[in-house]
């Protein structure tokens, strides 16, 4: 039986033509040895860009010269509409503002267009070879609106989407004008990926605060489909580096660089020339050091390798120059004779002369303003000698921060953090180096680029093998004409337990909380029913608003979200064991302080909970600012015991223990499992009612909004209606 194919998607192929040779031509990157070390023994496509069509031709003609399994599929895109959608989105616009660079960005709406034309013809390229089971393993930030595509067309797809760049925060990323079209696009992947847990957060955030999704930190529930989160901070071929580190040509120019570069101290730089490195902030670093430790001028210097990039880009050109005058500024004030303190390379370097520059430099100065990850600081601690190690100095800001922990780290904004890392870096002893060093080499010999590529693979695998949600359907009041099996369920049941939902579901939303008042007809309904169900209003509600509309009740209420329950006849009870008051004043002024800013908003106090409502406020100008507070208060009461959500014109914040599917949790505790528990509600909160119960019952999602739930009514005006009928199916059962 053949095995499902797999399809490796990038913006371009990881070969190329040699003009001299007519052969392939192995690009560089970590990208290329991670997927070309997958052992696979089918089969297996890579999918990228190519302008020109002869060149096109040959790659695909000669695949099998780099893989005997590896199909090379060339798309051709017209010259013209490449840039657009390369140099003039990509690059112009998604990747400065991932990278934090705003002033970077620029954005016109025909390179938009281009990137949704070259995103469409890369999904109709797929789409030709890619059958039901395929995986299709998407990288980068070029293609964020191929999983939808593909989805749409063929949703038995396996896809997975990796981002090698940061994620930005949600106050970064809302600044794109297309934000929510990037969102949608990739949220229908299976699997998303990131190096790091900060960029994974940022992209959690925005899905709440964008688009209403909310999510656990590995998993989002969208519709009838699960996408699935992970961090995999990508590696190198550690072991093909560190042979190539000893070959007897690195070792010759190592030796001849000893000679050459006569500096006691030699610190090494090597990035591309682009904004998002720092190296103005390197050199300002440097030449702190040496105003500041004045003892080690002549004893060490600075070679940094600028690899040219976008040379013909106004930014780019801007910053180059730059670089030039810091260079000379530094070499004018500090240099001597026979003392160079700078000296700059703006050109590229073979592979064995990075090698060898590894083996001779003593230190590696990474100041990154902002790196998805950053694989020199991996390579020079895979090239160094034990014998004779050399110090990583590293910005907090690079995703390989997260890996390298024995490197000194730095803030590359602060010239004093950067010039007080390169003095320790410099009297660091040697055998606390060689230690650092050994933990690291350790570190990365144990997770290389392949199993980067083998870890994702397997959790994609993982993911896509999940059995699809079940759709939600829409019933009716008249069940018995729509979905009968609901009525097999309720008239079979031994005991059927009915949870309702107030605001929304037992009555119709108000303009104002307070208007939202419990009708004589959902009363006597609610009388009626309970000749047949156990009753739990579970409700949002405090508990003096609940007593009011339910005076003498004979069923259960549960307020605030179930932090506070009675039984008939009994009295309030409290589930709440948090700290309440580590969080509360704090969060009523600043939801105060909203309140003030939007006209017609105002804050709802509760015993464990604060809402801030925005229903009679201007639309747009109000929900703007929730995202604004729930953003503030989702990262400034991170560490405490309170959860923030938001739903249907407000925003909460509550203790811990309001939570409806926490409340359902201990329901279900003391029921036996043969009894039947409906869940009815409409706001995002019963949304938790709906994921614990799962199969254990019976969920309805009361409107059109996205919901976990198996069933839907269309208002909130058909559900007396649907208690009615149920009321009868199970009345007629018990005859």
């Amino acid at each position: 039986m053949t095995k499902p194919k797999r399809i490796f998607v990038s913006n371009r192929l990881p070969f190329s033509i040699n003009s001299k040779t007519g052969d392939l031509k192995r690009g560089s990157g970590g990208l290329v040895s991670a997927l070309l070390g997958v052992h696979l023994d089918q089969p297996f496509y890579w999918l990228g860009f190519e302008t020109e069509g002869e060149v096109a031709q040959q790659l695909a003609q000669k695949s099998d010269q780099a893989n005997p399994h590896l199909r090379l599929h060339p798309v051709v895109l017209e010259k013209r509409l490449y840039d657009s959608y390369y140099d003039k989105f990509c690059n112009d616009v998604l990747w400065p503002l991932f990278h934090y660079e705003g002033q970077h960005v620029f954005f016109h709406r025909e390179n938009w267009n281009a990137y949704i034309q070259a995103n469409r013809l890369m999904a109709d390229e797929i789409l030709k070879i890619a059958v039901d089971g395929d995986t299709v393993w998407i990288h980068d930030f070029h293609f964020l609106l191929l999983p939808e595509m593909l989805k749409q067309t063929n949703p038995n797809l396996k896809i997975g989407l990796f981002l090698h760049t940061p994620f930005p925060s949600s106050e970064i990323f809302r600044q794109l004008p297309v934000r929510e079209d990037i969102l949608r696009g990739m949220i229908l992947a299976d699997l998303v990926g990131f190096h790091e847990h900060s960029y994974l957060r940022h992209f959690t955030i925005s899905l709440t605060t964008r688009l209403g999704i909310d999510s656990t930190f590995f998993k989002a529930e969208i519709d009838d489909h699960t996408l699935h989160l992970g961090v995999y901070p990508i590696s190198i071929d550690n072991e093909g580096l560190r042979q190539r580190s000893v070959s007897p040509r690195v070792l010759e120019l190592s030796e001849k660089f000893q000679q050459k570069i006569k500096s006691p101290f030699l610190i090494l730089g090597v990035d591309r020339l682009d904004y998002s490195k720092g190296l103005e902030l390197k050199l300002k670093g440097f030449r702190k050091l040496l105003q500041k430790y004045s003892e080690l001028r002549g004893q060490v210097s600075l070679l940094q390798v600028a690899v040219p990039t976008r040379t013909k880009v106004p930014a780019y050109i801007r910053l180059k120059r730059e670089i030039d005058q810091l260079v000379g500024t530094i070499n004018g004030e500090f240099g001597q004779l026979g003392y160079t303190p700078v000296n700059y390379i703006f050109n590229s370097i073979t592979e064995n002369e990075l090698l060898a520059l590894y083996r001779r430099a003593d230190c590696v100065l990474i100041t990154s303003k902002r790196d998805g990850m950053n694989l020199v600081a991996m390579e020079y601690a895979v090239s160094q000698d034990l014998e004779d190690p050399g110090m990583i100095v590293l910005s907090e800001f690079a995703g390989a921060s997260s890996l390298l922990v024995n490197s000194i780290m730095i803030n590359p904004w602060d010239e004093d953090s950067v010039a007080d890392a390169l003095n320790s870096a410099y009297h660091m002893p040697m055998e606390e180096r060689r230690e650092k060093l050994q933990m690291t080499q350790e570190m990365l010999s144990k997770y290389s680029a392949t199993q980067w590529a083998h870890s994702f693979l397997k959790d994609l695998d993982a993911a896509g093998d999940e059995p699809r949600r079940r759709p939600t359907l829409r019933i009716s009041p008249k069940t018995s004409e729509s979905q009968p099996k609901i009525l097999d369920q309720i008239g079979k049941a031994k005991k059927c337990i009915l949870v309702l939902d107030y605001d929304g579901t037992i009555v119709s939303l108000q303009k104002r909380p307070e208007l939202a008042v419990v009708t004589k007809q959902a009363i006597q309904m609610l009388d009626k029913l309970q000749k047949h169900f156990t009753i739990y209003v579970l409700s949002g509600r405090d508990q003096k608003f609940l007593d009011a509309q339910f005076p003498n009740c004979s069923f259960h209420l549960a307020a605030e979200h179930g932090a506070f329950y009675k039984e008939p006849g009994g009295e309030w009870r409290s589930r709440v064991s948090s700290d309440i008051q580590s969080w509360y004043p704090e969060v009523q002024r600043v939801m105060e302080d909203y309140a003030e800013r939007v006209p017609l908003s105002l804050v709802e106090t509760k015993a464990a909970a604060l809402v801030w409502h925005f229903r009679l406020s201007p639309v747009e100008f109000a929900s703007f600012q929730a995202r604004k507070l729930d953003d503030e208060l989702q990262v400034g009461l991170a560490n405490l015991p309170v959860v923030v959500t938001t739903g249907s014109k407000i925003v909460e914040a509550k203790a811990v223990e309001c939570n409806k599917g926490s409340f359902v949790r201990w329901l279900l505790e003391s029921e036996s499992p043969e009894h039947l528990v409906i869940g009815i509600g409409d706001d995002r909160t019963d949304e938790d009612i709906f994921r614990i119960l799962g199969d254990r019952g019976i969920t309805i999602k009361v409107g059109n909004e996205n919901t976990v739930a198996q069933y839907r009514l269309n208002s909130q005006e058909d559900v007396l209606p649907f208690l009615q009928e149920i009321s009868k199916i199970r009345e007629s059962s018990r005859e």
